[in-house]
Parts: structure tokens; C-alpha cells; sequence
């Protein structure tokens, strides 16, 4: 059998596990799949079980994934081998791989049987290295001269991620042309080069994805545009070239900060067969690797409750997406994406462009002239909570303790306490429950009006009820 064949073959399994004699062959079956608790499943090596037999194919990634399982079940690997056989010729496939097991120490069968065989140790885990990248071997003024600095990033919470080899979210940059200034926003990353120094990737924010051009070699169809402008993701592996490289099997996705279409190798993606407590079955399982998107039902967060959603292979996750959300297009959660960060306009208040980017920093700002849900304007410190991308309000400087040693964190300043509390969050103030307008700022008691109004009220109300 030729090892490069494209066509689609199964896995033989020689088990060896009852054989006394060396020189005699292992039983021989065909890999059918692994059950719903990790076992392999086999079946008789004969034409009229095709129907069962897993097939596999040399470009995709079906056969990395598959071993990966596979091998959590192993006890001892060296008790049985792995065969390539071409589908739709088992039987003879089979018979001549017996009798080349019969005679592995010719070396005529020893390379036969090195083409046909998987290797246990190309997937056997391997121990894993440090992968954070070490600062002194960084040249931060690459940083400097776009506009940013260690202090910024880090504050910002993106050079944690850049350290362990993940891009950071959208960065306004300053890229200096002749005697301009343009800014602009990208996604950053560091990555090596040819000679192992570490450099910085710019992946500049595009108004569209560039679908219309050849991307690695491959030619996007219109039916393959929309995929991708629907989804976000292309639904399938395909073959691409890169510069100077060999051609290999991908997923491919855009990158919803930035527009820029990925690629991911597919024998680089490990495609559990549990995920948050469900085993998937052998048909989800298969389109999932293939690229599809499949949908998954009673999973188990960490909080313990259920949850339904769809799972896809993501490019630029370089893993599986959770999608919950699928009434939505891509171009819709791609625009939630997009406008993570400060926002522009807070409680009425237009910030420029220098205030929300302190706020995406990480930096601490005192806000006046705000304005509640009721028109009522207040003043609060405000600091971007980055774990829910939201701005949070705070009565004193977070940033600096109080007498006590701790934070002491309320929603706004104090003397706007009781007024955004009643006017936005429809919370109830004692002296001022019966108060029918809004609270105005450093208001903790009725007016003489508004007391005048409330001795009127009650009034009637023991008025109704004598008579």
C-alpha cells in the first residue's frame, strides 16, 4: 500500500495480547470507532460490514484525534499495532498484511509494514515545555515606536496574553509615516523569526474580509464567501499553500476584531471525545472534526448548571467555539466583539478619545456631569472591569486603600449615593419613598414641597379610611 495514496482507508488493529508463538500474527479487525465510555470498537474484516468500518483520510485530521482518544485507553500499546488498509479493498488488504505480519523480520515486510503502521509515539503525550516568553529577549522599543508601552499593555491586562504567545485584543497604534502620524487600530502579538528572535506581528483592524483574493493558494467559491460571512468559520477543511512551505489541511475562520482570515493546521487541533460531560457520538464526533458545526445538548458548565449550544472548530480559537447565540449572525456577534473597551458615551457623557483609552489601560478616572436614567447628572470614579468588559462606579479611588487596609467600594461618590440608586437601580430611600420625581444630586430628603405633598397624601389616605 502506498502511504501518501489520498484515498480513504481504515485502521487494522493487530491485538496481540493471546499470541504465543512471536513470529505468529495477532488477531486482525477493523477499527469501527471508540464507545461512549473510550473504547475501541471492531469489527469482522469483511466487505459486507463497509457500512461500519471507520474510514479516515489523509487530509484531515480525523486520525490525530482518533489516537489521541485512543490512547487514554492503553495500558500497554506495545501489545497491538495499527495498520493503514485502503477501504475498498479489505479483504485482500488484510490477508497481505497477515502474511507480512507472519514474516515482520524480513526486511521486505519490516519497510511494507513501516508504510502501513501508525506510530503510538508520534501520539503518545509528550511532556509539555514552558511556553511564556522570556521579556529580556523582547525589544520593547518596537513597542515605543508605535505608541505603546510595558507599563500600558500591562496595565491593560494584554501583555499576560502576548507573554504565553496569544495576540492582544484591538491597541490603538501610532504608525509614524514621513513627517504623520496615522493611528490606527491592530491586534498584537510577539512570534520568532527565521533565526529565532522574537519580533512583533501586527495584524491591522480591516473594514472587510479580503475573500475575493486567492488566501495560501485557495480560491474561495460564493458559496464558501457566504459560509464564512455568515458563520465566521468555513465549515470544513481545506488544502492550503503557504510561502515557501508544503501544503497542508486547514480550518479556516476571520477573526472577528480584525477581519483577517485564519488558518489552523487541522493535525494540530485535539478534538476531545467528552466535552463538558457528553460524550459525542460517532457522527457528531466525525463532522466535528470535519468542520461542522454540531450541536451538543445537556453539557455541564462549571457552575454545575446545563447547557445546550453549538460546537465549531474556530481558526482563530485555534480550538472549539461555544456557540450560544446562533439566532444571531456572525456580523452581529462580530460588532459586539468589535466594540469591546471603554465605550464612547457613558451616562450621557461623550468621553474623548485620550479618556477611554486611560480606561483601556486599566487606569482610574474621576467623571463629572454624568447623567442617571432620570436626567439627573452625578459624579463617580470609574475603572473598566475587565473580566466583564463593563465600567464599574466607585465612591473613593480604587486604586488606593482606605484607613481600614481594604477597598471600600460603593456604586458612585457619596453625595450621588441615594440619587442613582433610587433614579436608576429603583431602589427604595426611607425619608423620600413617596418622592414621585427624581432624586437630584445630594438629595437624601424631601423637599418642602415634596414633604408638603406627602403630609397632603397621607392625609387623605386616613381620610378614606374613617369614612
Amino acid at each position: 500500500m502506498e502511504s501518501n495514496s489520498n484515498d480513504n482507508y481504515v485502521l487494522v488493529l493487530e491485538d496481540r495480547t493471546e499470541v504465543k508463538n512471536e513470529k505468529e500474527a495477532g488477531k486482525l479487525s477493523v477499527v469501527s470507532g471508540i464507545d461512549d465510555k473510550g473504547n475501541l470498537k471492531t469489527t469482522e474484516a469483511v466487505a459486507a460490514n463497509q457500512a461500519a468500518f471507520l474510514k479516515f483520510s489523509n487530509k484531515d485530521g480525523l486520525l490525530k484525534n482518533f489516537m489521541t482518544n485512543f490512547l487514554k485507553q492503553f495500558n500497554n500499546p506495545t501489545h497491538f499495532g495499527l495498520y493503514k488498509v485502503l477501504a475498498d479493498n479489505v479483504e485482500q488488504g488484510v490477508d497481505n498484511l497477515r502474511t507480512m505480519l507472519q514474516s515482520r523480520e524480513k526486511s521486505e515486510s519490516k519497510q511494507q509494514l513501516a508504510e502501513m503502521g501508525v506510530p503510538f509515539e508520534d501520539y503518545l503525550p509528550r511532556q509539555k515545555n514552558a511556553t511564556a516568553i522570556d521579556e529580556s529577549k523582547i525589544d520593547w522599543k518596537q513597542l515605543d515606536d508605535l505608541g505603546l508601552s510595558r507599563e500600558r499593555l500591562e496595565q491593560s491586562g494584554e501583555l499576560e496574553k502576548m507573554l504565553n504567545w496569544q495576540k492582544s485584543n484591538l491597541l490603538t497604534i501610532a504608525v509614524p509615516i514621513g513627517d504623520t502620524t496615522i493611528y490606527t487600530e491592530a491586534r498584537l502579538a510577539f512570534r520568532t523569526d527565521d533565526s529565532g528572535n522574537i519580533g512583533l506581528a501586527i495584524h491591522p483592524l480591516r473594514k472587510e474580509p479580503q475573500l475575493d483574493f486567492p488566501y495560501m493558494g485557495y480560491k474561495f467559491s460564493p458559496e464558501e464567501k457566504e459560509q464564512l460571512l455568515t458563520t465566521g468559520n468555513l465549515g470544513k477543511t481545506i488544502e492550503v499553500i503557504p510561502k515557501n512551505g508544503e501544503p497542508f489541511s486547514a480550518y479556516v475562520s476571520i477573526d472577528p476584531q480584525t477581519n483577517e482570515i485564519i488558518a489552523l493546521r487541522a493535525d494540530r487541533v485535539n478534538i476531545p471525545k467528552e466535552i463538558k460531560g457528553v460524550t459525542l457520538s460517532d457522527a457528531q464526533y466525525k463532522d466535528l472534526v470535519e468542520g461542522k458545526a454540531v450541536k451538543v445538548e445537556g453539557m455541564t458548565a462549571k457552575s454545575g448548571k446545563s447547557f445546550d449550544a453549538l460546537l465549531q472548530v474556530n481558526a482563530e480559537k485555534k480550538g472549539i467555539e461555544f456557540i450560544f447565540d446562533n439566532n444571531r449572525g456572525f456580523k452581529e456577534r462580530q460588532l459586539q466583539t468589535q466594540q469591546q473597551g471603554a465605550p464612547h458615551k457613558l451616562c450621557g457623557l461623550e468621553l474623548s478619545d485620550k479618556q477611554r483609552e486611560a480606561l483601556d489601560s486599566g487606569r482610574t478616572l474621576y467623571l463629572k456631569n454624568m447623567v442617571d436614567k432620570q436626567g439627573q447628572p452625578f459624579n463617580a470614579y470609574v475603572r473598566m472591569d475587565k473580566e466583564q468588559n463593563r465600567p464599574r462606579f466607585y465612591k473613593w479611588n480604587p486604586d488606593k486603600k482606605q484607613e481600614t487596609g481594604k477597598e471600600k467600594v460603593v456604586a458612585v461618590a457619596e453625595e450621588h449615593k441615594t440619587q442613582v440608586a433610587v433614579n436608576n437601580h429603583g431602589k427604595t430611600n426611607e425619608a423620600t419613598k413617596n418622592v414621585k420625581e427624581p432624586l437630584k444630586t445630594g438629595q437624601t430628603q424631601p423637599t418642602a414641597e415634596q414633604k408638603q405633598k406627602q403630609d397632603e397624601n397621607k392625609q387623605k389616605k386616613s381620610r378614606g379610611r374613617k369614612m
